[in-house]
């Protein structure tokens, strides 16, 4: 159910993969991605292009294939992040993380009371067979929170931005990181890679694994072989694009 084979590995140490889906929902990707050995995928809100019942369309899909699909909402704000749970998603990716105050509203608006202050509603309200309170319990204890660390204010802050049991996980914005610093795109400038590890060393000693965003196989076997183990392969039509253009320089003799 939801998110509970993830949560196990990533709590197992093991590597686990999925993309981004910022401008093309559609739901047959999401048999793709688990034929393919995609471990999960994540609906971009915050810079893709979206209808809510298109991302709905998407959640059912994902919960019927038993494949976690997590949701990037546009922002933490109580009624976005309510309604991006009614949608039925196995968890939540919240960018911008910096402050306590995101993390309790967060808190409120995902999970029912006691814990929160959600509630039940939405499409998702089918992925419960009873509205009892065991049946919500189970879907909560299933659910996926993980934060994006992409300020310095987040990178301080973040021991008690994740010190929590129903934070999953910890992921960085690396590319909003290296602006953030001052240095716009220098994924591997010295102060941004500080910056990382001190979130991974700081998620570690919090028990929590730690994610990243990479740009293809190479990227994603160094941030690997660094103790990174949630990796965000790119964006799903970068992707396509990837490969389209390796394959023209392949048949062409360009490569």
């Amino acid at each position: 159910m939801f998110a509970r084979e993830l949560k196990s590995r990533l709590k197992r140490g093991e590597l686990t993969l999925g993309p981004l889906m910022s401008f093309d929902y559609w739901p047959g990707y999401i048999e793709i991605m688990k034929a393919e050995g995609m471990d999960y995928a994540v609906c971009d809100l915050e810079h893709g292009a979206y209808s809510f019942p298109v991302i709905e369309e998407v959640c059912r899909t994902a919960r019927l294939c038993d494949f976690p699909v997590l949701i990037r909402p546009e922002s933490c704000t109580y009624p976005l992040i309510r309604k991006c749970m009614d949608l039925g998603p196995a968890g939540l990716m919240i960018p911008w993380v910096e402050t306590v105050e995101q993390i309790e509203t967060l808190r409120r608006a995902a999970f029912l009371p006691p814990l929160g202050q959600r509630g039940p509603g939405g499409p998702s309200i089918l992925a419960n067979r009873s509205l009892d309170r065991a049946g919500w319990d189970e879907v909560e204890k299933t659910l996926f929170m993980l934060i994006q660390i992409e300020s310095p204010k987040g990178v301080e802050n973040l021991p008690a931005l994740a010190g929590h049991d129903w934070i999953d996980a910890v992921m960085l914005g690396p590319y909003d990181l290296s602006v953030n610093l001052g240095h716009c795109g220098q994924i591997e400038h010295p102060d941004v890679v500080a910056a990382i590890e001190r979130v991974r060393d700081g998620a570690e000693k919090l028990g929590k694994p730690c994610g990243m965003v990479v740009g293809g196989a190479e990227q994603a076997r160094f941030w690997m072989d660094r103790g990174f183990t949630f990796l965000i392969t790119g964006e799903i039509s970068f992707m396509v694009r990837q490969h389209m253009r390796q394959l023209v320089k392949t048949v062409r003799g360009e490569s």
